[in-house]
């Protein structure tokens, strides 16, 4: 059984969701402040959540034990075909939500919560406020059109933009902006699947 290292909130979650769309069984080994996990600094040296230890298999980074779990036990689910050109977009939505839409929404937490306060700066929380914006703006024409990302069906890709949006519902960046209405209604149908509400209670 895949073991998980978790903590609450952490992109952990996305991995829970995986594992409950794809109804594979799974050990949650929940991490708490202060209190060491030798298992886990050994599956993941950097100190980075999510870490996986399938066997003898260490393995850290949210998209590529996506990436994994569905090369070993996916059976073809929650991706196109790996030989069609949808695979390639596939790819391109799954890294995107881990790059791309997350660094504005990092720049703001970093500027608003975790810096102390004499540190922070509220021009660059301003800017990725802005970018942010600009991003979902981006996506929003394609989402008029489709209920998710890749091919009108529901994919990884979506676990791994859900996770992100999820991060700019909390501090209130999905807020209904004008041009971005189709992204914020497809945040809410990723919400209400049942497998994001049992990956965001754990």
């Amino acid at each position: 059984m895949i073991k998980l290292f978790h903590a609450k909130g952490s992109r952990s979650v996305r991995i829970i969701w995986l594992f409950e769309e794809l109804e594979l069984d799974y050990e949650l080994a929940p991490l708490e402040r202060g209190k060491p996990n030798p298992d886990f600094v050994e599956a993941s040296p950097f100190a980075k959540i999510p870490a996986i230890k399938d066997g003898d298999l260490l393995l850290s980074e949210s998209v590529a034990i996506v990436q994994y779990i569905l090369m070993k036990y996916g059976q073809g689910r929650l991706q196109p075909a790996t030989d069609s050109n949808e695979y390639a977009y596939f790819l391109h939505w799954l890294n995107f939500g881990e790059s791309t839409l997350v660094l504005p929404i990092v720049e703001i937490l970093k500027n608003t919560m975790f810096r102390p306060e004499e540190h922070r700066h509220p021009y660059t929380v301003e800017s990725a406020k802005e970018a942010f914006i600009k991003l979902l703006k981006t996506m929003d024409p394609m989402l008029s059109q489709q209920d998710f990302l890749v091919g009108n069906e529901f994919t990884a890709a979506d676990i791994i933009n859900g996770y992100t949006l999820r991060l700019a519902s909390n501090i209130g960046l999905l807020n209904g902006a004008e041009g971005t209405k189709n992204v914020c209604d497809y945040y809410k149908r990723l919400e209400a699947r049942e497998a994001f509400q049992k990956a965001i209670s754990s």
